[in-house]
């Protein structure tokens, strides 16, 4: 059975990129360029993994990730950020969030860390 996965990320080159790579990889991919979207998509869709970004311009992917964990506790995300250090920064991760990918990102990373959390 093909896993799903849904991108958010308000730059459409990233996008393109991590679906690029996902597809490849064998999973279903579906791509999202707001929060608003993401969360119409989550809902429309079954999802077996959120990749996250955090800086976009209508709702950041906080108030996504929030809102997510209101209605599904279990849903992996991955939290895609150019902020260094983020990580650290705020309590909201723990127990929320599977992994933290940094741009400028390594593919690589990017599939190895997909894998292990859909391999659960």
């Amino acid at each position: 059975m093909i896993k799903h996965i849904l991108v958010v990320d308000d730059e459409k080159d990233i996008r393109m990129l991590f679906k690029d790579e996902l597809v490849d990889a064998g999973y279903g991919v579906l791509l999202a360029e707001s929060g608003k979207e993401a969360l119409e998509k989550l809902r429309e869709h079954k999802i077996d993994l959120l990749i996250l970004d955090l800086r976009m311009p209508d709702m950041d992917g906080i108030e996504v990730l929030q809102q997510v964990r209101e209605s599904d506790k279990e849903l992996p995300i991955i939290v895609c950020t150019a902020v260094r250090g983020l990580k650290d920064d705020y309590s909201i991760w723990e127990g929320n969030v599977s992994a933290f990918i940094t741009k400028p990102l390594d593919l690589d990373e990017l599939r190895k860390k997909v894998d292990e959390i859909l391999a659960k």
